[in-house]
């Protein structure tokens, strides 16, 4: 978690390791589910932009921004001891603290604005608050709320620091500072037994709430009641959930956590509502970088159909030839913006568009002609054969 976007979620525990029988699934101070895989996703189009392995199947994890460079990352705690790792990817601690007692119940925070997440041990209503990544007394003592009340933890004002917020039922109860005494905010949102997250949605500096219902997230972009601002299904209901700005944009967004290798999401009934929701995704990764939408072309959909046919035909991948691209795009009043081509296999399973995406986004070549604002129009041809998916993306602009 950053300076300026926070992530982290709902707590619900009382003193030692007595959990509250309270609505929230996902824990400030700890992700939720077992497993060593976790899915990470940079936008809301529900697409999964990096899998990774860490860690054990058991370990207690935390998420926070280690060492100030503005990207979340993991951590473990195995006892007191908390193994943090400051890139998302496999491989050895590059920090090693032992901090609290192996029974605490502890959350993680920017608590003085300094850019770096750090520990703090909960007992009860009293948090010892630590400033660094270090051993030793805490920095700072304080007592807020009830033993029993659901923790949460964000930057409430967006002055870069996190403080504490307490959640009794639908009602949240804010503190803009390290301190006992009176909320600052005090607002009603959701339902009782709505999962709650925490995080900076839209990179405008502050965290909002957002819950996660089902395998449906709901975020608000203003520390308020009513509707979301943000609507994305992602993941499976029994999947942990993290938060993290993972790409360091500024904007925190959904990992998950489970024991497989992709997260279980909706699939799609036919090519044809394979290659509209793939233009969703498409201008969901723009409008997440506030590139303007494309808008899509039918009368160019059969030259990617027929050129998705031809791979799956042969059984392979190749570009169609640059003079039948630019071809195609004049047939219909445009000028050749680019081709992108994938194979995916869907492993028995439904077809699913977020599977090719995830390969073009991971792509740095795809995913430049993906975002490129010179690309204002764009068609789609995908073909399944057997359990391969071949799909055509046909960029143009200059559209008449």
């Amino acid at each position: 978690m950053t300076t300026t976007r926070r992530r982290l979620l709902a707590a619900a525990l009382t003193v030692g390791l007595t959990a509250v029988a309270a609505p929230a699934a996902a824990k400030g101070g700890e992700v939720e589910g077992q497993g060593t895989r976790y899915h990470l996703t940079n936008t809301w189009a529900g697409i999964t932009h990096l899998s990774i392995a860490y860690g054990h199947a058991d370990d207690s994890v935390h998420v926070g921004n280690w060492d100030g460079r503005g990207t979340d990352t993991l951590a473990v705690r195995r006892g007191a001891t908390f193994h943090y790792r400051n890139s998302l990817s496999s491989g050895p601690a590059d920090r090693v603290v032992t901090y609290g007692r192996p029974g605490d119940v502890v959350l993680m925070g920017d608590w003085d604005g300094d850019g770096v997440d750090t520990p703090a041990v909960r007992r009860g209503a009293q948090y010892f608050v630590k400033n660094s990544l270090t051993p030793g007394e805490a920095d700072h003592v304080v007592v807020y709320g009830r033993p029993g009340d659901v923790v949460l933890v964000g930057d409430w004002d967006g002055d870069g620091a996190d403080s504490l917020g307490v959640r009794r039922g639908s009602t949240y109860h804010l503190k803009n500072s390290i301190s006992g005494g009176d909320a600052d905010v005090v607002v009603t949102y959701g339902r009782p037994d709505d999962e709650v997250l925490v995080g900076d949605w839209d990179g405008r500096g502050g965290d909002t709430l957002g819950v996660r219902r089902g395998d449906v997230f709901h975020m608000k972009n203003t520390i308020a009641g009513g509707p979301a601002d943000i609507v994305m299904p992602y993941g499976a209901r029994g999947d942990g959930v993290m938060v993290g700005d993972w790409n360091g944009d500024g904007r925190d967004s959904i990992g998950l956590r489970n024991g497989v290798s992709h997260p279980v999401p909706p699939r799609v009934g036919s090519m044809n509502e394979y290659d509209e929701r793939m233009i969703e995704m498409i201008n969901a990764e723009r409008a997440a970088r506030d590139v303007p939408p494309v808008r899509a072309v039918p009368q160019l959909r059969a030259a990617a159909v027929r050129h998705s046919t031809w791979m799956a035909e042969n059984g392979i991948i190749q570009h169609a030839a640059t003079a039948t691209i630019a071809a195609d795009a004049a047939a219909v009043g445009c000028t050749r913006g680019g081709e992108h081509i994938v194979r995916t296999w869907q492993r028995g399973t439904a077809p699913d568009p977020r599977d090719a995406m995830n390969w073009y986004m991971s792509s740095a070549d795809h995913r430049t002609g993906i975002l490129n604002p010179n690309n204002t129009h764009v068609a789609t041809g995908s073909v399944q054969a057997g359990d391969m998916v071949y799909n055509t993306q046909r960029f143009v602009r200059g559209c008449s």
